[in-house]
């Protein structure tokens, strides 16, 4: 199992994502998981998270949205992370298999960016290394 600061990177992270579609904004998440290295098809990765999508909405709160899907197009628990205008922040998360374990990150992963103050902090950071540093002193 990984450690949780290999799930994510710095090079993972966007502050900056411009307003789009929830497409869009997946796609351009998926492309940022890329940066991870656990990415074997990208294409499978966004229509798994696309069609997990289409069955029941998955955003959080106002202001978290955690877009995720069990699929074989990743090799291991892999997360991106994207602040939208300075107002919303889209996790996007996906792992290889299915078992407790991987649940547990998921759920300890949001409800960490979930908690207002982190989600108000992680809008508010002015770059990548910023929100990396505020995820990982989260999950600590």
């Amino acid at each position: 199992m990984a450690h949780y600061y290999d799930w994510i990177t710095v090079a993972s992270i966007a502050t900056n994502l411009e307003a789009g579609s929830k497409e869009q904004t997946i796609k351009h998440l998926v492309q940022l998981l890329k940066k991870t290295d656990k990415v074997e098809d990208e294409a499978l990765v966004e229509r798994d998270i696309l069609t997990r999508e289409s069955i029941e909405s998955t955003q959080i709160s106002d202001y978290l949205t955690v877009p995720h899907a069990h699929t074989s197009g990743v090799r291991e628990f892999c997360v991106s992370l994207g602040v939208v205008q300075k107002k919303e922040i889209y996790m996007l998360i996906a792992w290889d298999t299915m078992n407790y374990q991987n649940l547990k990150m998921l759920a300890r992963l949001i409800e960490a960016v979930n908690d207002v103050n982190n989600a108000k902090a992680i809008i508010a950071a002015k770059n990548s290394q910023e929100v990396y540093d505020l995820v990982m002193r989260a999950m600590k």
